[in-house]
């Protein structure tokens, strides 16, 4: 399935895209486990929660995914909050309180190659901060203190069950689903001397570096995750079109590595590294400006489209 978090009276609530519809998730498990109405007290509050918070709905696993998407598929029309797709509504952050954010460095084995750098012997993990997460259409409000900036699309996966410890035969197991992420981050210039160093204060974590795509597939979906193409463009043109074949490391060694060290919830995100395209290593650098539009996607699905705003970026600068 395709699920989405839209705006609604109720702050924000669950859809799954069907064709050209967006069906509430709410509204359709309330009709199907409950079509009388008559046991309506604790079955719609089951309706509520798993209509409303993307956490509890992923991390109740495949049986919570399979009783929606029969819910879905019974529906009688009644359940639809969108005619016209996303473009009949207002779409949020599907995860909008991660408890944490990582992203993976040189996951990309033709970005190694490109700077001639050998391949990491692990992931090099790096934080992100809650606060980078905004919507797929939000403007990304660059602190002013910032003045360049770069775009990175990504696949994103996001962890569906508590993770710890957990080997890599087994790590797809803990997914709930993947989305698109604009990993965008900031750059020093001139360039670090040390490749590869990263630091979350001035260039990963600042506020609204995180755009997420519109749509999050479900990881049941999904036979293999690295089949997933990305591609992303800053004003119409492309910029990045690549596989996630590419990885040094794979979404399960990425998991297992992480969860070695600390203990994995539902929501949390994990950004897989990008790969050739960004400003940062065409020649000469090519970073954002005030005001362009940055759009990402998986291939196949919904992805992000949003304006940088930075006011600390310059007309004479790179």
């Amino acid at each position: 399935m395709q699920l989405l978090r839209y705006q609604d009276g109720n702050g924000g609530s669950l859809g799954v895209v069907k064709g050209d519809k967006v069906i509430s998730i709410e509204r359709a498990l309330e009709h199907y486990v409950n079509p009388d109405g008559r046991l309506e007290s604790r079955l719609g509050d089951v309706a509520r929660v798993l209509g409303r918070e993307p956490k509890v709905l992923l991390g109740l696993g495949p049986t919570a995914v399979e009783l929606v998407a029969e819910a879905v598929a019974a529906d009688d029309g009644s359940s639809v909050v969108s005619e016209t797709g996303l473009a009949g509504l207002k779409i949020l952050p599907f995860i909008h309180n991660p408890m944490k954010v990582f992203g993976m460095g040189y996951n990309n084995k033709k970005i190694c190659e490109h700077e001639n750098k050998p391949y990491p012997e692990h992931p090099e993990v790096f934080a992100k901060m809650p606060t980078c997460v905004i919507g797929p259409y939000d403007d990304v409000n660059v602190p002013k203190v910032i003045a360049h900036v770069d775009l990175e699309g990504e696949v994103c996966v996001v962890i569906g069950r508590r993770a710890n410890a957990v080997p890599r035969k087994k790590a797809l197991e803990y997914v709930g689903g993947y989305i698109v992420m604009n990993e965008a981050c900031a750059k020093i210039l001139p360039r670090p001397s040390i490749p590869g160093r990263t630091e979350t204060l001035g260039l990963k974590g600042p506020d609204d570096m995180a755009p997420l795509g519109a749509v999050l597939v479900t990881a049941d979906e999904i036979k293999d995750p690295a089949e997933f193409q990305i591609v992303a463009s800053v004003n119409g043109e492309e910029r990045q079109n690549y596989s996630l074949s590419e990885a040094v490391f794979d979404v399960a060694e990425c998991i297992e590595y992480v969860s070695a060290r600390m203990t994995l919830h539902p929501g949390d995100l994990i950004a897989m590294g990008t790969g050739l395209g960004c400003g940062i290593l065409e020649k000469p650098i090519r970073l954002l400006k005030d005001g362009d539009v940055v759009e990402c996607a998986i291939v196949g699905y919904a992805g992000c489209k949003n304006t940088f705003r930075i006011p600390g970026w310059k007309s004479d600068q790179v």
